[in-house]
């Protein structure tokens, strides 16, 4: 989470860095590693349409 608030604070164009650190962090710690902040994914808009998306994504890059 230091990572992230780092980014953030650092301000100018962090968007872009923000995603690829937040999907490095997120595939480091999975969605376990999320237990401590239920938060991050609760509030989350469209979760369910989200969490299906990224299930479908998964299941496609993980073909054997």
């Amino acid at each position: 989470w230091k990572a992230l608030l780092n980014n953030a604070n650092a301000g100018g164009e962090n968007v872009h860095r923000g995603s690829c650190l937040g999907a490095v962090l997120g595939a480091r710690v999975g969605i376990e590693g999320l237990s401590e902040t239920p938060e991050l994914v609760a509030g989350l808009h469209d979760r369910e349409a989200l969490s299906k998306e990224i299930d479908e994504f998964v299941a496609a890059v993980m073909k054997e």
